[in-house]
């Protein structure tokens, strides 16, 4: 609605109408009668828009939202404009949009109340913006901007009125299925709510044949033998998984955790809850057949095969210390075994009182033979970590034989999946992030009229931030925790990082502007686990240049997140791409948090398959390419 069109204002009501308004200029709507208030007894027009449409209409790179097919569209009073201001009543009766005297070519303009969804299908990356009250408005309105992805509010402008600085925004929407943007009235009725998203865009990647590969797309039965089929394949069971791919289950093994194919086709398999490692041989059937290879170990976790001189050895990683034996192809026992890396800090430490969250180790070997050990925190965020006797949230690299031993990397909070690029020197860390993490902002997250909700540990919050890292690991890099977090809020590469309010909410404790960048975000609470690159595998080609990360899902999440395979490619700058799933379907009830399975490992073994432990479904799966 204009203010351009007016009917004549008695002299009384004019003086009453420019009293209230300057009043009122920065906090609320002016108050008039009903010939200078068009919204008066009761006047409205609102409007929808559910169009049928075939498809969102973009293409790779930057589109202009005004130019896509949005999926449904209301505006509290008019339609929704593009590429001008919400004007009057009918369409395209606005004016050039435009914001503390900047102009924008595109863009939308509506009014409060609005809401406008777009079905995205995972294509896009980013939305880009600029926010506020259109400066037709003058000085009246007050209206709050918000962004949702698959159903959680990403962004939130707080109140702004028509003097309001304008808000740039950037949203990531990788892996979104749903973008919905939301402008209320700031709950004080919407007169002159005027709103404008001005020269918005979506960056977006359409697939093309040199595109990522396939993502996860086609229900597929899980094929399990009939000895295998106490709970959870009680039931038929299905998962999402690329077309052309199949699901079985080759084997059952109690709270399986990490793998490790063997070149004449076994596998093995730890059980940190048992103290063992455990051999899996294909019987006539195809079918896993399980027997102990190594027990009355103290909580074994990674395995990793490394030949060095003609010698294959097999590292194991218990809590408490790294070991390793001669490895030859058939053995059914664990040979000999040595330990390299004694000492390790685990429950039985004096000084941690038996108090230890994340006291399993994992490991990697590069093409140097050095010897990489993460040695997580104990706790979620206390900087008794790293302020202790034996540094933790880090990386130490050794010798072979375990001599040499320093720190290598610190601020890693709990580094499960280790991994090096094949045939480099390329060390990758996938981390588990810090839990119930406060706000570090002043202002009004909630929305609520709190004013200021710095400090303050909240749910909606907590719920995206900080995200999961994916990064690379350089000798002296130092990533932040406990006292910088990542913010995903820009997007998820090379993330800025944000004080941690609770640790260093000054700076004094570290310069989070100095630190090493993450190279890559996910989705806070996914838990990553397992890491392996495919670079090198006999897996299908098109997947051959990228990583697989078990996610093993979120505990304090308002709804179930990750508990997935996911697939990232690489790109020709040697980081990950976007990322997208390639199994998926363990839950099957995120909002009342109903899953019936959460991946730990993923790996390929030497016929093309990928192997995929469960320690919840209390199983290992094969991921199949059909013939």
């Amino acid at each position: 609605m204009s203010l351009r069109r007016r009917t004549h204002i008695p002299a009384l009501a004019l003086g009453l109408f420019t009293l209230l308004a300057a009043c009122a200029q920065n906090s609320s709507k002016p108050a008039t009668d009903a010939d200078a208030n068009p919204y008066a007894n009761g006047v409205t027009y609102p409007w929808a828009d559910t169009p049928q449409i075939s498809s969102l209409g973009i293409v790779s790179g930057d589109n202009d939202l005004s130019a896509l097919n949005w999926t449904s569209a209301s505006s509290g009073w008019g339609p929704i404009e593009r590429n001008r201001s919400n004007g009057e009543q009918a369409a395209n009766d606005g004016h050039t949009l435009t914001l503390n005297g900047k102009t924008y070519a595109t863009g939308l303009g509506l009014h409060a109340n609005s809401t406008v969804l777009y079905t995205l299908g995972g294509q896009c990356t980013t939305l880009t913006a600029d926010v506020g009250i259109d400066d037709e408005l003058k000085s009246h309105g007050s209206v709050v901007f918000q962004v949702y992805t698959d159903g959680t509010k990403v962004f939130d402008s707080g109140t702004m009125y028509a003097t309001s600085p304008t808000q740039s925004l950037r949203v990531n929407l990788t892996g979104t299925n749903e973008l919905k943007l939301v402008v209320t009235d700031a709950g004080d009725n919407n007169w002159y709510d005027h709103a404008d998203w001005a020269g918005a865009k979506l960056s977006c990647t359409v697939g093309t044949p040199a595109g990522p590969p396939p993502a996860a797309s086609i229900d597929v039965p899980v094929s399990v033998p009939a000895s295998m089929k106490a709970s959870p394949f009680d039931v038929p069971r299905t998962l999402k998984v690329p077309p052309g791919f199949a699901v079985s289950v080759y084997t059952r093994i109690n709270q399986a955790r990490f793998l490790a194919p063997l070149p004449n086709g076994d596998l093995l398999v730890s059980q940190p809850s048992t103290g063992k490692v455990l051999l899996v041989r294909a019987n006539a059937a195809g079918e896993g057949v399980v027997s102990d290879f190594a027990t009355g170990l103290t909580s074994p976790h990674d395995l990793v095969l490394d030949t060095q001189n003609g010698v294959t050895w097999l590292y194991v990683s218990e809590s408490n210390r790294i070991s390793r034996s001669v490895y030859k192809a058939g053995d059914s026992s664990r040979q000999a075994a040595q330990t390299v890396v004694g000492s390790l800090p685990d429950g039985s430490t004096p000084e941690l009182k038996g108090a230890y969250a994340h006291a399993l180790k994992n490991i990697a070997l590069d093409t140097n033979h050095r010897l990489y050990v993460s040695v997580a925190s104990a706790t979620n965020s206390d900087p008794a970590d790293v302020t202790g006797t034996f540094k933790r949230a880090a990386v130490y690299v050794y010798n072979p034989d375990g001599t040499g031993g320093r720190l290598f990397a610190q601020g890693l909070r709990n580094a499960e999946g280790l991994a090096v690029i094949p045939g480099s020197s390329a060390l990758w860390v996938i981390v588990n992030n810090r839990d119930n993490i406060a706000y570090p902002f002043h202002n009004d997250w909630q929305s609520d009229g709190s004013g200021d909700d710095y400090g303050k540990v909240m749910q909606s919050y907590v719920d995206n931030h900080p995200p999961e890292e994916f990064t690379s690991v350089r000798d002296g890099g130092n990533y932040g925790w406990p006292y910088c977090n990542p913010n995903p809020d820009a997007g998820v590469d090379n993330m800025p990082f944000d004080r941690d309010v609770q640790n260093n909410a000054d700076g004094s404790k570290l310069n989070c502007g100095s630190i090493d960048r993450i190279s890559k975000g996910i989705q806070a609470h996914s838990a990553p686990l397992g890491l392996s690159f495919l670079q090198g595998s006999k897996v299908p080609s098109v997947y051959q240049r990228g990583a697989v990360a078990a996610l093993h899902g979120c505990w304090n999440c308002s709804k179930l997140v990750g508990s997935k395979v996911v697939y990232f490619p690489w790109t020709a700058s040697g980081t990950p791409g976007t990322e997208q799933d390639l199994v998926s379907g363990w839950v099957t009830d995120a909002v009342n948090k109903v899953r019936w399975g959460r991946p730990v490992d993923v790996v390929p073994d030497a016929a093309g398959n990928l192997l995929i432990s469960d320690d919840t479904a209390n199983a290992v799966y094969k991921l199949s390419p059909k013939p």
